[in-house]
């Protein structure tokens, strides 16, 4: 009795349990419906409701009954397509993108089963799209910093360009700046470099206020003069404990987050490069100090570069077109052989020669062409005096001779030589030129009757020449 009964419970029960019964309870009423048809108008001999012994009641109770069976059945029948329509519902929604809902599991048998696969495959499916979006966001996050890094890189090749390259320091720490501006726009940068011996001032800058463009840093003084002094580097922000110095620094500067980096030249402190910003509850990575200490490097090297390249034009006494003396050295020289005629009672002349109209052949023949004839006149005077004499390049188309032990009679001579010289060498003036030929005018001076120091031996000099253009050229006047 009791496995009959579990066998006519519905809890348990399969979905193909559950359709058959229902069809079977659902198929009473027209079955009931064809046996009263049957009994009444086929075989009226048959039917037993008026027997005396059939009550109405008992027919009303069994036709109650079947109704009722068939509507367990109908309802049988709703419970299981109700949750089919539902779940086809939400499978709508899923195919559309909708993972937020599930669908309610009322009963344990296949729809129930295919109810929980379903909730268990939506809850998978937004599972892999928060990690999916997880790995999106992050994968922005790196696709950031990579621009971020291939953006400093090439800044830093750049800049070393610009270096090896050697363009002006002004320049390059132009540059600088301005790689370092684009990591954001809302941060300062400035750079301050050596002016005086002991006194750097702002060079270049960006986001920086107006007013402070005209600082001044004492080196020892305050906290970036003593920064720069102990050539430290610093990084100022949230995690820093701050002393009374350094926040006077930030306020002045309307900062509240720093890097300062030392600019090191030689071994010293020759300036210092300032990146930073004004917002609250910040850190510096760590990407980002390396970065400002690789840029101060660069600035350093280049502050290197143009330190060497001062000394060596110091230095240099030869000039670069004609490989004569430059005007440095033919000054200081002809200042010693003065000195030198002075003390031992000589005298010392010096010449000096201009090309007549050099700048109408170079526009006649192009200034590759003006070049070249500067480099042959100045080698037909070097070849032309002796080893003592001294020739060199004053300018761009002026030379100079300096003749030790020569009075101006001896020096007048040699230069009406050294004009004829230049003028037999024969370099054609070209179609529209004057003369046939390229000549020089020249000016001669003595020590001590037409001066005692070197300039006055110049001007004296130089003013002759001026006459001998006034002239008419291709003259040599003393």
């Amino acid at each position: 009795m009791t496995g009959f009964i579990k066998k006519l419970s519905l809890v348990p029960a399969g979905l193909r349990y559950k359709l058959t019964v229902a069809f079977v309870l659902m198929s009473l009423i027209p079955m009931a419906i064809c046996v009263y048809l049957f009994l009444n108008y086929i075989f009226p001999f048959l039917n037993l409701i008026g027997d005396p012994n059939v009550e109405l009641k008992d027919v009303s109770s069994v036709l109650v009954i079947t109704i009722i069976i068939a509507l367990l059945g109908f309802k049988i029948v709703r419970d299981i397509v109700s949750p089919i329509i539902d779940m086809a519902l939400k499978a709508k929604d899923i195919a559309k993108g909708d993972f937020s809902s599930n669908i309610n599991v009322r009963s344990e048998d296949e729809i129930g089963d295919l109810g929980s696969t379903l909730n268990v495959l939506t809850r998978r499916i937004r599972e892999n799209m928060d990690e999916l979006r997880s790995y999106g966001e992050r994968t922005k996050e790196i696709n950031v910093e990579i621009s971020k890094k291939v953006l400093v890189l090439s800044s830093l090749l750049q800049v070393s360009s610009l270096i090896t390259q050697g363009s002006p320091l002004e320049e390059t720490i132009k540059i600088v700046i301005d790689k370092i501006a684009q990591l954001s726009d809302d941060d300062s940068v400035f750079v301050m470099l050596s002016e005086e011996k002991d006194t750097l001032a702002i060079k270049a800058s960006h986001n920086l206020k107006e007013s402070l463009l005209s600082f001044k840093l004492k080196r020892g003084v305050g906290y970036l003069g003593k920064l720069l002094a102990e050539s430290k580097i610093a990084v100022i922000d949230r995690r820093s404990r701050l002393s009374s110095e350094m926040e006077e620094f930030l306020k002045f500067f309307d900062l509240k987050n720093c890097i300062l980096s030392p600019v090191m030249a030689h071994g010293v402190g020759f300036g210092m490069l300032s990146y930073g910003n004004a917002d609250s509850d910040f850190e510096f990575k760590e990407d980002d100090v390396e970065l400002i200490k690789l840029f101060s490097k660069q600035i350093a090297i280049a502050v290197e570069n143009e330190l060497l390249t001062a000394k060596a034009k110091e230095l240099a006494i030869k000039d670069e077109l004609t490989g004569l003396y430059n005007e440095k050295f033919i000054m200081n020289r002809l200042e010693e052989e003065i000195k030198r005629a002075v003390l031992y009672q000589r005298p010392c002349s010096f010449l000096i020669f201009n090309i007549d109209d050099l700048n109408l052949y170079r526009d006649i023949n192009g200034e590759l062409a003006s070049e070249e004839t500067i480099k042959k006149i100045g080698k037909v005077i070097e070849s032309n005096v002796t080893e003592v004499d001294r020739v060199g390049r004053l300018s761009g188309d002026t030379f100079a001779v300096i003749l030790p032990e020569k009075n101006k009679k001896q020096a007048n001579t040699i230069a009406e030589a050294l004009k004829q010289r230049v003028e037999a060498f024969g370099i054609s003036g070209g179609q529209g030129y004057p003369r046939n030929f390229v000549t020089v005018s020249g000016g001669v001076s003595e020590n001590p009757i037409d001066g005692v120091t070197a300039q006055e031996l110049v001007n004296k000099a130089t003013s002759g020449l001026n006459e001998a253009k006034s002239r008419g050229k291709n003259l040599v006047i003393s």
